[in-house]
Parts: structure tokens; C-alpha cells; sequence
């Protein structure tokens, strides 16, 4: 992994490693093989539109199938490349955030939405949101913060943004009011459940509340002798089922 970490702030909330795995080789090789599909998919569209004028419908058809066909190879890509990272940049976060680094704006509001769904369900107090600063977004403007924002601000939480902890969101549950200054938000104590659940929830599109009755059923069946191999097996299982 070519994992840029090791950032300590002086955040007056929490200390945060600031992860990014976007950087991956393998990262990087499913998102091209995303744009190569995509961009298949807009020939084939723009062929398909011209045969149709040339009153050509059986042609039409044909290269409209052929788009289709590259468009479910582009979000098949871009999925596995979501999972991957997803997989990557979370293996060993705290149960309290979500480093949302590398994935699309789409892909990131959805599996935020997930995660916010199951700490409702389980009554937690807040959630840390990794978005970055947007350095590594096209022309350095950042596309996850401003869109975890809205979400936020959909929701009706009350949530801040720590510019001094690479580019975190700290959402509060338990209070409305939409956006307020850090100094604003309490500190949360520390949670002890593990945020494994969380990934094999999103890894096998489950509801969070069924992700976590099975991941505790596998656990006990399993019986593993050390907890991080186990959480390291079963992030491998989610990510080959994901991958196949």
C-alpha cells in the first residue's frame, strides 16, 4: 500500500491520521479500466445516435447495446475500485469515523448514508467523517466535504468542519441545528465497538442492523485467536465475494 499517514494535528478536537490510498497501483488500475469502459460507452452512444438518423434502426440497436454493455463494465469496475479503497483506508479506523478518501461524490453520500442509518439504529452520539482537504481532487477543489455538508444539512444534524484535522466532519446526533464552530460540539467519549460491522455491511449490501447480527454469528463460529486476524479475514472474504 502506498499509504500517506503519519499527520498529527493540532486539532483541538482529536488527533487524526490522515489516510489515502487513492494512491494505489490497484486503485488506480480499476479506475482506468473505469474510464476506458466510459469513455467505449460515449462512442458507441454517439454511433448509435447517428445510425438512428440514418434511419438505421437495426444498427441503432445493435451499438446502443454495445453502450449499455460498457456502461455495466464501467460501474462494475468503479465499484470493485470503491470497495477496494473503501477497504483500504478503513481496515483499522476507530469505530467513531469513516474515511471516505478516494471514492466518487455518488459512491460517498451512499455508503454515508449507510453508515448513518446504522448509528441511529444503535443510538451513537456522533460520527467523524475523513473527507480530505482536496488535494488530490481535480484542480485541488474538494467534492466530498461540500457534498457531506449537504447530507448534513438534508438530515438537519448539527455538524462541524475541523480544517486543522485533514479535513474532518464531525457529526453530532444528538442536536440540530445544522453548521456550528468546532468549539460548539462536545467531546465525545470514546467508543469500544468494532467498525468492522460497519465495512461488511457495506461489502455485502446488507442492512446494518442484519450485518451486524451476522458478522457477531460468524465471529463466534469462527472463534479466531487473535481479533485483528479475524477482522482481516473477514475483510478479505467481503472484498474476493465483492470481487467475483
Amino acid at each position: 500500500m502506498n499509504a500517506m499517514s503519519g499527520i498529527i494535528s493540532e486539532s483541538p478536537y482529536k488527533p487524526q491520521r490522515d489516510y489515502n490510498h487513492a494512491e494505489d497501483q490497484e486503485y488506480k488500475r480499476l479506475r482506468d479500466l473505469a474510464n476506458v469502459e466510459f469513455n467505449a460507452r460515449g462512442r458507441f452512444i454517439e454511433q448509435s445516435k447517428k445510425a438512428y438518423e440514418d434511419g438505421d434502426g437495426a444498427e441503432a440497436k445493435r451499438l446502443s447495446e454495445q453502450a449499455k454493455q460498457h456502461g455495466q463494465k464501467m460501474d462494475e469496475y468503479n465499484s470493485q475500485a470503491a470497495v477496494f479503497v473503501f477497504r483500504a483506508n478503513n481496515s483499522d479506523s476507530d469505530a467513531d469515523e469513516i474515511d471516505l478518501h478516494g471514492l466518487y461524490v455518488k459512491e460517498a453520500e451512499e455508503i454515508l448514508e449507510q453508515r448513518i442509518r446504522a448509528c441511529i439504529s444503535r443510538n451513537e452520539d456522533h460520527l467523524e467523517v475523513i473527507v480530505g482537504k482536496g488535494h488530490h481532487s481535480a484542480g485541488g477543489v474538494a467534492k466530498l466535504k461540500p457534498a457531506v455538508e449537504r447530507l448534513c444539512q438534508e438530515h438537519g444534524f448539527r455538524f462541524s468542519l475541523d480544517e486543522d484535522n485533514s479535513g474532518v466532519i464531525i457529526i453530532d446526533f444528538k442536536q440540530s441545528g445544522g453548521h456550528v464552530p468546532l468549539t460548539q460540539l462536545p467531546r465525545f467519549p470514546r467508543q469500544k465497538i468494532s467498525n468492522a460491522n460497519y465495512q461488511y455491511a457495506y461489502q455485502h449490501q446488507t442492512r446494518p442492523g442484519q450485518a451486524q447480527q451476522q458478522f457477531q454469528i460468524e465471529q463466534q463460529q469462527s472463534q479466531p485467536q487473535d481479533q485483528t486476524k479475524n477482522i482481516i479475514f473477514f475483510l478479505f472474504k467481503c472484498l474476493k465475494q465483492c470481487f467475483s
